[in-house]
């Protein structure tokens, strides 16, 4: 009977496993993130005031340079009027205000900014006319980035900086606790190791007045991934 019930529960926990990783679908663990809001705009009555970069400068790891599409400028023509400077194509015409050159004349215009958890690229139109892209590593959690033209990018420590914590190869707990069914008190140690979602663990319990409630255990668990819940706010 002993044999039995130890050979369904060995198939129940290997059942378990192949169940929850190869056939049933397990839902999205990134929820659905959805904005709220409308967006605003403001009419200030003050000029715009061009940030200081930060203390340190964080120049660029890779600088792309493009090749300039001559046949999609040579089919552009430029026309100059008192207040507007027109360019012209096949299919539209894009009107530039002649504020669009006075303010920040010196400033690239930005084509592109793509940003990741550990790395941002800026693509740029330069006003020598050569496309431009380039490529920092950031790290969020400990710098705080600004990024103008005439300092390029900048940094600064974040006000609470992150701890770096060594983990341990394993978890370890020792304790005690009393033994109902023997009414013995006992004292105990249980070392945990995790691999993503398998666990190892070792538990030792001595008993200190009945010997029947001591006992050595060795066994290994498997997360099973419960069901997610979305909260739409």
């Amino acid at each position: 009977m002993k044999n039995t019930l130890l050979t369904l529960l060995i198939l129940l926990i290997v059942g378990l496993i192949v169940w929850d990783a190869f056939i049933r679908k397990h839902p999205l663990s990134e929820p659905v993130i959805s904005y709220q809001y409308i967006t605003d705009t403001v009419w200030d009555s003050i000029p715009y005031a061009v940030p200081e970069p930060y203390p340190v400068p964080t120049p660029p790891r890779t600088v792309t340079l493009y090749e300039v599409d001559s046949v999609v400028v040579n089919s552009l023509k430029i026309l100059i009027s008192k207040r507007d400077l027109l360019i012209a194509s096949l299919k539209d015409t894009i009107s530039i205000h002649k504020d669009y050159l006075k303010q920040y004349p010196s400033n690239p215009k930005l084509l592109a900014i793509d940003l990741k958890q550990d790395s941002m690229s800026v693509g740029l139109l330069n006003i020598t006319g050569i496309p431009q892209e380039d490529k920092w590593p950031i790290d969020l959690a400990r710098f705080n980035y600004r990024w103008t033209n005439d300092a390029d990018l900048s940094r600064s420590p974040t006000l609470t900086p992150p701890t770096e914590e060594q983990q341990p190869f394993a978890n370890y707990f020792v304790g005690g606790g009393v033994d109902l069914l023997y009414l013995s008190p006992y004292i105990s140690g249980r070392i945990e190791k995790e691999w993503a979602r398998i666990r190892l663990y070792g538990n030792i319990d001595a008993g200190l007045l009945k010997k029947e409630s001591s006992g050595i255990k060795l066994g290994v668990d498997y997360k099973l991934n419960g069901k997610i819940r979305v909260r739409n706010e």
